[in-house]
């Protein structure tokens, strides 16, 4: 097996370049400059949108994404157990780097993380452990966000919205456009 065939590479793009759309929109907001990370997430999803082979599948997860991630972020602003760094267009909603970071990542579901995103079991885990490091990593290490209050409570709190969010995420892609179920 070739380490650079067309699919590998494909595959090495999609982890890589949702990694810099991460980190340019977590690293913007948190210097006020949210305009590179979007603009990084927009050229990653048209590059990605131009190479898949499942590019109607990808613009249907995609239209599912930015509304259920609005919602999702938005409940946890609206909790006030975090506080989102450069919060356009209000404190209270998620605001427009987190958007770019869900056009990101919605690029990657059918892709990099298409094994964990076809079994809803995994895409609940994948949510429910991963959210919190990332928002973490966010808070700690870049000023991103804030936890306001009890730390643990928001970490839970995030758990749950991710954890049960991407399933439904998921649920209703597979119902609008079944995916090929992958062994684990």
């Amino acid at each position: 097996m070739m380490i650079f065939n067309p699919k590998n590479l494909a595959l090495i793009f999609n982890i890589v370049g949702f990694q810099l759309v991460w980190f340019l929109c977590v690293y913007g907001a948190a210097n006020g400059n949210i305009i590179p990370g979007l603009i990084a997430a927009v050229v990653f999803g048209l590059a990605v949108s131009r190479l898949s082979p499942h590019r109607k599948r990808d613009l249907i997860t995609l239209s599912l994404a930015l509304p259920i991630g609005f919602i999702m972020d938005s409940l946890l602003a609206k909790s006030g157990l975090i506080t989102f760094s450069h919060a356009l267009p209000s404190e209270n909603w998620a605001p427009i780097w987190i958007l770019g970071l869900w056009l990101g990542f919605s690029y990657t579901l059918n892709h990099s993380l298409h094994s964990i995103y076809a079994k809803p079991f995994f895409i609940f885990l994948f949510g429910f452990f991963g959210a919190p490091l990332a928002y973490s990593i966010a808070a700690y290490k870049f000023g991103a966000m804030a936890f306001n209050g009890d730390v643990l409570m928001a970490l839970i709190a995030i758990a749950c919205v991710w954890g049960f969010g991407l399933l439904v995420l998921r649920t209703i892609n597979a119902w609008l456009s079944p995916m090929k179920e992958v062994s684990a």
